[in-house]
């Protein structure tokens, strides 16, 4: 995965030299394809698109945004859906994430399965920000990188910000969560992640058999399984969680985190959705994930992932 990025990223240097040379050589129209080539390579580009539903029976309007970042590689997508339950759209009383189906989420290939309708979630002193209200700001750009920043107010003049880093080979998509208290005095910072590894078969009755993998230890729920459900703990001086299926054996799904950030951390496992808390000293102020999905076999994936954890821990911290 790592290897990809720095492969893609020689091929552009000596582009770069090409192109330099290609200066005294090369005709305009030359140099222009040349130019063409290296920005295919090298760049992420961004649509946009945004729907909206009218508000009715007492309930707000909706709005919903899809961010395609378009790599050499593959498209990855973010989305976030949310009502616009603040005037002057709407002066009632309704939450601005109304279900589980709604939020920030990823897809694009087996991304898909940290879930398009809401993959993230934030709690600033047991409430949920970004169920409360929606959004102030949205914006996203494309460039060697996709950029994607979404940003809630808090109370009492504070702000959360969620910020997207979509990699140029579309391997994986970084997050750096900022906390801006303002005059807010924060006790309890948890960041709340969703995925369903393998995908989504339980919902359609199809047999799974959840399984997580941490440095500690291994935890899963095999087919037909009829106990309590385990918690798979994420222990002090851990940064990483592999999340797979091993009836469906595609489809898994790797988080990264820095360890020096994370206080304490729980993965509550199901036969059918994973649910991850991860929860951060009061002071935090800023937060850094990376989410990865997997399109080959378990056990490759597993391997692969383990394998490029040296690198992409040092890109973690660069982002």
């Amino acid at each position: 995965m790592a290897y990809v990025i720095q492969k893609r990223k020689a091929i552009a240097c000596i582009l770069f030299f090409c192109l330099s040379f290609a200066v005294r050589v090369f005709s305009d129209d030359d140099l222009e394809a040349l130019k063409k080539l290296m920005g295919e390579i090298i760049s992420v580009t961004v649509e946009h698109k945004r729907t909206t539903a009218e508000a009715k029976d007492n309930i707000p309007p909706g709005q919903s945004d899809i961010w395609d970042f378009k790599t050499g590689a593959k498209t990855l997508t973010i989305s976030y859906s949310r009502f616009l339950n603040q005037p002057p759209d709407f002066t009632g009383n309704y939450p601005s994430l109304a279900n589980s189906d709604m939020g920030v989420g990823f897809d694009g290939g087996s991304f898909g399965n940290w879930y398009r309708g809401n993959a993230i979630r934030v709690l600033v002193n047991g409430s949920d920000v970004m169920a409360a209200k929606p959004a102030k700001l949205a914006e996203a750009k494309g460039n060697d990188n996709g950029y994607l920043r979404i940003v809630w107010e808090l109370d009492n003049g504070g702000e959360l910000a969620l910020n997207f880093t979509v990699a140029e080979g579309g391997e994986a998509i970084y997050s750096r969560i900022d906390v801006v208290p303002g005059d807010l005095s924060i006790s309890d910072l948890t960041v709340s992640l969703t995925c369903y590894p393998g995908g989504f078969g339980p919902a359609y009755k199809l047999p799974s058999h959840r399984w997580v993998v941490t440095s500690s230890g291994e935890w899963d729920i095999p087919q037909d399984y009829n106990g309590t459900f385990p918690q798979a703990p994420v222990e002090k001086g851990e940064d990483w969680i592999f999340y797979a299926d091993k009836v469906q054996s595609r489809g898994s799904l790797g988080l990264l985190f820095d360890k020096a950030e994370v206080e304490s951390g729980k993965v509550y496992m199901s036969s059918y959705g994973q649910s991850t808390q991860l929860k951060y000293p009061p002071g935090t102020r800023h937060i850094h994930l990376a989410f990865y999905a997997f399109e080959m076999e378990n056990q490759t994936s597993l391997q692969s992932f383990r394998s490029s954890l040296e690198i992409e821990r040092s890109l973690l911290k660069g982002k």
